[in-house]
C-alpha cells in the first residue's frame, strides 16, 4: 500500500488567529479554517470521517514552497481523515470535510501556531503557512484496499506478459542481427575489439566507457559526451569520462560485471542482458519492467589490487 501522509498539522494552535488580517481573497469558517475555494465542485462526494483523499497538495510559509506534490503526473494518497490525528475544532481534519471529490482549497494557518509543528525561521515572526489540496478522489479505507489488490494484481499479471515478451524480444534481436544463441553467464557477448593482457576480473578496479540502449535501439545512459549530445541525454553538470568501480563489489548491475570480465584493456565489446541480470521488474522511466538491455563497452584501464599497477590504453 502506498504511503499515506498523516501530517502533524493536526494539531494547530489558533491563539494568534484574531492578530492578523485574513489574507487577500480568503474568508473564515464558523470554526476559524481560513480557507480559500480554488476550484468548486458542487456535485462531488463529501469528504467523510475516515474517508482516505486523493489528489495533490502543496505547503509554503508566506511565499516559500515547502513541499509540491501538484508537479508530479498522477495523483496519490494524501491525507488520512481521522479522530486520531485530530486534536480539536478546526484542525486540518476539520477543513478537509469542507470539501468535495473534484475541489481545490488552499488552507492559511497563521506561522505562530505552527512553530512547534514545522522548522519555521525564528526570523519569520508573522505570516501565514498555506496548504494547498486538491481532492480527486475520497474514498474508504476499505475500497482503498479494495484499489490497491487490484492495481498489484494488475501489474502482477503485466509483469507476466512482458517476462515472455522478454524473451521473445531477445531471441528476435539476436535472430535479426545474426548473433549467436549462446550466452556466458547468462549475458549475450560479441566482441568488437580484442585487448591485451589478462582478463579483468573480481578484484580488478577497472574504467569503463559504456553507451546504454535499449533493443529498439533507444538510449538511455552513456559515458561519451558526443553520444549523450547527439541522443538528448547531455546533461551540462556531469562529467562524462570513463566509469570507474571495483570488480566484485557489487556496485553494477551483475550483467554489467559479468561482461566486463570478458574483456581485457583496450578491449571492445557489445552485449546483451537480459533484465534477470540487469534491473529486473523495476520501473526506471525509459527502462520498463523486465527490459533487456544492451551496452557498447570499451575497457578503457584495469588496476591490479595485487599489485596496483595501472594499465592505460
Amino acid at each position: 500500500m502506498k504511503k499515506i501522509f498523516l501530517l502533524a498539522i493536526a494539531v494547530f494552535a489558533f491563539g494568534c488567529l484574531n492578530a492578523q488580517e485574513l489574507p487577500k481573497g480568503f474568508k473564515k469558517s464558523d470554526n476559524n479554517i481560513i480557507y480559500r475555494v480554488n476550484k468548486v465542485n458542487a456535485e462531488g462526494k463529501q469528504v467523510q470521517e475516515n474517508d482516505i483523499t486523493i489528489g495533490k497538495f502543496s505547503i509554503k510559509i508566506n511565499d516559500s514552497i515547502i513541499q509540491n506534490t501538484y508537479s508530479a503526473p498522477k495523483d496519490h494518497p494524501c491525507f488520512l481523515v481521522s479522530q486520531q490525528t485530530k486534536v480539536f475544532k478546526g484542525d486540518l481534519m476539520d477543513a478537509i470535510t469542507m470539501m468535495r471529490e473534484g475541489e481545490d482549497y488552499t488552507f492559511a494557518f497563521p506561522v505562530d501556531s505552527m512553530r512547534k509543528m514545522m522548522n519555521i525561521p525564528a526570523t519569520i515572526n508573522e505570516g501565514y503557512v498555506y496548504y494547498k489540496v486538491k481532492v480527486a478522489q475520497s474514498i474508504t479505507k476499505e475500497q482503498f484496499e479494495q484499489q490497491e489488490k487490484a492495481r498489484q494484481d494488475s501489474i502482477k499479471a503485466q509483469n507476466e506478459i512482458l517476462k515472455v515478451k522478454e524473451q521473445e524480444t531477445i531471441a528476435n534481436y539476436l535472430k535479426t542481427n545474426n548473433w549467436s544463441d549462446k550466452n556466458i553467464e547468462g549475458i549475450y557477448y560479441k566482441e568488437l575489439k580484442e585487448g591485451t593482457g589478462e582478463l579483468a576480473k573480481v578484484g580488478d578496479v577497472v574504467k569503463v566507457h559504456y553507451i546504454g540502449q535499449l533493443l529498439d535501439g533507444t538510449y538511455f545512459d552513456t559515458s561519451v559526451d558526443t553520444v549523450a549530445k547527439a541522443n538528448n541525454l547531455y546533461n551540462p553538470q556531469r562529467k562524462y569520462e570513463p566509469l570507474e568501480f571495483p570488480i566484485g563489489a557489487g556496485k553494477m548491475i551483475p550483467g554489467f560485471e559479468i561482461a566486463v570480465r570478458q574483456m581485457k584493456q583496450g578491449g571492445r565489446a557489445v552485449v546483451v542482458l537480459p533484465s534477470n541480470l540487469a534491473y529486473g521488474d523495476r520501473d526506471m522511466g525509459v527502462i520498463k519492467p523486465y527490459s533487456p538491455l544492451m551496452f557498447t563497452l570499451e575497457l578503457v584501464s584495469i588496476e591490479t589490487k595485487q599489485t596496483t599497477t595501472k594499465t592505460n590504453k
